[in-house]
């Protein structure tokens, strides 16, 4: 028996403690044997059924699941987890994943383990809280900018090396505003898209800011910028860049009154591949309001 599963199991009694539950309660609640939930509250099962672990967090309304990642693997391993699902389709994902994610970081941003990653978490943090909908685009800005404090500015932001947490909470800034603390949003844009470190950070600025040029009406400049992230796409083998450059780029050449069809045609296919049901109906809708 491990520290950490004796750990873990101490969490759980502490936590059916606080609900004023028995574990007779509990095991009438979940379905688990009040036998099975003993031996996890004394860190007797080595591997606990993800079913389990599903009804101990539906019954205590905390994730069970991730706590006991905290415990068995410890908070790098949450922090990761966190980090690799701010994928490029983080917004089209369900409510429930995202407030999970919010979840995951209340269990770790004051993790004396983490010490060192204060800013990342802090930084993790609003940014989950904006893809949620909990703040706005203003609370972004100036939440970014009081963390960040004197990180960034004009002078320093053509040659500083930035997280791709920054950059990304940086890029969501420049769509909507024109500029951040005198750094001009295309300025912004460029630096996203300029930098070879992270496949996603170059593909949202390429989307964000063609979808910057259709809005301003300059459309041959939003297909020049789709064209260079599709081909990027392609050679990184990424279904959704091109996804979502090749929509970008049907509709600059729709309102360009270009040839757009064979853009629309590459969509259609690329949705029939996305497991993404959200994403799909949203694309299919945008692609009927434009097209009726």
């Amino acid at each position: 028996m491990t520290d950490e599963r004796k750990e873990f199991g101490k969490k759980l009694i502490e936590i059916r403690e606080m609900k004023g539950l028995r574990q007779a309660d509990v095991a009438e609640i979940t379905g688990i044997s009040q036998r099975t939930i003993g031996r996890l509250e004394r860190g007797e099962i080595f591997n606990p059924s993800v079913d389990s672990l599903i009804e101990l967090s539906k019954a205590y309304g905390v994730d069970i699941i991730s706590l006991n990642k905290k415990y068995v693997h410890g908070d790098y391993y949450i922090l990761e987890e966190i980090n690799r699902s701010l994928n490029l389709n983080i917004i089209f994902s369900s409510d429930e994943m995202i407030l999970n994610l919010l979840d995951k970081i209340n269990l770790i941003k004051e993790s004396r383990d983490l010490k060192s990653r204060k800013y990342e978490l802090k930084l993790l943090e609003i940014f989950i809280k904006y893809i949620s909908n909990e703040i706005n685009d203003r609370d972004l800005y100036d939440e970014f900018e009081y963390i960040s404090y004197d990180k960034i500015d004009w002078k320093n932001f053509p040659n500083i090396d930035l997280s791709p947490i920054e950059l990304r909470i940086l890029l969501n800034i420049a769509t909507t505003f024109e500029s951040y603390k005198n750094i001009d949003r295309l300025d912004i844009f460029n630096k996203c898209k300029n930098q070879e470190n992270d496949k996603i950070i170059k593909i949202a600025s390429c989307n964000n800011l063609s979808n910057f040029y259709i809005k301003n009406k300059d459309y041959s400049k939003a297909i020049k910028i789709t064209n260079e992230g599709i081909n990027y796409s392609r050679e990184k083998s990424f279904i959704y860049g091109l996804l979502y450059l090749n929509f970008s780029k049907f509709l600059a050449s729709y309102r360009l009154y270009d040839n757009y069809e064979k853009s629309l045609t590459v969509t259609r296919i690329l949705l029939e591949n996305i497991s993404n049901k959200n994403l799909v109906n949203k694309v299919n809708e945008k692609i009927k309001y434009i097209l009726d």
